[in-house]
C-alpha cells in the first residue's frame, strides 16, 4: 500500500508543480493548489510513517484531520467558478471549523503519545469516529452541493465543470464505500465479510486522490493550452506605442471572425465582465491587459477577446476606456457643479490612464473639447456620459450628444 501512497504524494507534487512553474494563473487555481497541497501533506505524511514505522500500529488507527478540508475545498472551487464565492466572503472559512477542530484534537492526541512513549489515549477511539463519521455526511453532503452549484458555472468552462463532477463523484463513491465497511463491522460475524476495513479503506481513498490529481492536472494542462494558443487575435494587441501613449486612440473596428462561442455565451461573458467594471473598477488599474482581465476573471483570453470583438464591437483599448472616460466626465461634472478646479491629471490618472497626452487625445475625440476647456465651459452639458463615450468611440458626430443651453 505504501507504494500507492507515494504515487499519490508524487502525482500530487507533480501537478502543483504545473501551477508553480506557469505563471498564467486564475484565483480558482489558488484553489486547486491548497487542494493539492493537501493530497501531498496526506499522502507524503502516509508514506513516511509506513516507511520509517512499518510494524507500528499506530499510523493504521490514527485519522488525519485533513481528510474533513477536501470536500470544502471543492465547495470553494466551486462556487468560484460559479460567481458566488465572493457573496460569501469570511462565511467560506466557517466551512473548515469542522476540520479546525480535528486538527486541535489530533496534535492534541499526537503530543500526548509523544510524551508517553507511543502510548495511545483511550480519546483516540473517539476521535477516530468523530472524523470517520463526519467524513461521511461531508463529503456527500458537499459533493451533492458542488453538483448542484455547478449548473451555474458557464457552460464554456466545460473542462472546469467537468473536474467538479468528477471530484463530486468521487466524495460520493468513498463516502458509499466507507458507509459499506462500517455496516460490514456491525454485521454478525457470520453475516460479515472477512477483511480488513482499516487497509481497504485507506487503499480506496488513497486511489481516489490519485484519480483527482490527475484530473486536476488534466484541467491545469487544457488550460495552458488555450492561454498559450498562437491563433491569430484581432485587437488584442495594440500596436507600437508613442513615447507617452500606451494605448492606439484611433481603434480600427474588429473584423468579421468565425464564432467560437454562441451568442448566448458571449452574453454570459459580456455580462459578467461588465459587471466586473461596475462593481471592481478594474479599468482604473492602469496596468490592465486583456491578458490581466482574462485572468483576473477566469475566462479564457480567447473568448473575452472574441465577446468584445463581435458581441460587443470593440477593441480590448476601446472597451476599457470607455469606462475611464465615463469616470473622469462625472468626476468633472461634480467639481463643476461644486465650482471647484480639480488637477483633472489627477483624476485621469485616478480613472486609470497613466499618460497625459493619451488621455487628452481621448478625451478630445470624446468631448470634441480640451479637459480644462470642458471646465471652464459651464454651458456645455452633457445629456449622457454614456452616450457621449459610445458615440465618439463609435466615431459618430460629438454634437449629436452635447448641446448648449
Amino acid at each position: 500500500m505504501k507504494y500507492i501512497i507515494l504515487l499519490g504524494a508524487f502525482q500530487a507534487l507533480v501537478v502543483f508543480s504545473i501551477f508553480v512553474i506557469h505563471q498564467k494563473k486564475r484565483s480558482s487555481d489558488n484553489i486547486l493548489s491548497w487542494f493539492l497541497i493537501l493530497v501531498f501533506v496526506h499522502l507524503g505524511a502516509g508514506f513516511m510513517l509506513h516507511t520509517l514505522f512499518p510494524h507500528a500500529e499506530i499510523h493504521k488507527q490514527y485519522y488525519t484531520f485533513i481528510t474533513l478540508m477536501y470536500a470544502p475545498v471543492l465547495w470553494m472551487y466551486t462556487t468560484h467558478l460559479s460567481g458566488r464565492y465572493q457573496q460569501a466572503r469570511w462565511r467560506n472559512y466557517l466551512h473548515f471549523l469542522p476540520a479546525m477542530a480535528a486538527a486541535i484534537a489530533y496534535f492534541t492526541i499526537a503530543g500526548y503519545i509523544i510524551a508517553h512513549d507511543g502510548k495511545t489515549p483511550p480519546a483516540i477511539i473517539y476521535y477516530n469516529q468523530a472524523v470517520g463519521y463526519t467524513a461521511m455526511i461531508s463529503f456527500p453532503l458537499y459533493a451533492i452541493l458542488s453538483l448542484r452549484e455547478a449548473r451555474r458555472i458557464p457552460a464554456f468552462w466545460r473542462s472546469e465543470i467537468q473536474l467538479v463532477r468528477w471530484m463530486a463523484i468521487v466524495f460520493l463513491g468513498t463516502a458509499f464505500f466507507s458507509v459499506v465497511l462500517t455496516v460490514n463491522n456491525y454485521l454478525p460475524p457470520a453475516s460479515r465479510f472477512i477483511m480488513d476495513s482499516h487497509l481497504w479503506g485507506r487503499i480506496f481513498t488513497y486511489i481516489s486522490l490519485l484519480s483527482i490529481c490527475l484530473a486536476i492536472g488534466r484541467v491545469r494542462i487544457l488550460f495552458l493550452m488555450d492561454t498559450g494558443t498562437t491563433l491569430p487575435l484581432l485587437q488584442d494587441t495594440p500596436p507600437a506605442p508613442a513615447a507617452e501613449e500606451e494605448e492606439p486612440v484611433a481603434d480600427a473596428p474588429p473584423l468579421p471572425r468565425k464564432s467560437v462561442l454562441s451568442a448566448g455565451q458571449q452574453a454570459a461573458i459580456a455580462a459578467q465582465v461588465k459587471q466586473w467594471m461596475h462593481e471592481k473598477a478594474a479599468y482604473k488599474d492602469p496596468e490592465l491587459t486583456l491578458d490581466k482581465l482574462a485572468a483576473t476573471m477566469e475566462i479564457s483570453r480567447h473568448h473575452l477577446s472574441e465577446t468584445l470583438n463581435q458581441y460587443l464591437g470593440q477593441s480590448f483599448y476601446q472597451f476599457i476606456n470607455e469606462y475611464r472616460i465615463r469616470e473622469v466626465v462625472k468626476l468633472l461634472d461634480k467639481y463643476r457643479a461644486d465650482k471647484e478646479t480639480p488637477n483633472i491629471l489627477s483624476l485621469a490618472f485616478e480613472a486609470g490612464f497613466h499618460s497625459k497626452s493619451s488621455f487628452n487625445q481621448y478625451f478630445k475625440k470624446v468631448t470634441g473639447t480640451t479637459p480644462s476647456a470642458y471646465m471652464k465651459n459651464k454651458n456645455t452639458v452633457v445629456v449622457t456620459v454614456e452616450n457621449v463615450v459610445k458615440n465618439a468611440l463609435a466615431g459618430g458626430d460629438n454634437n449629436s450628444v452635447i448641446f448648449h443651453k
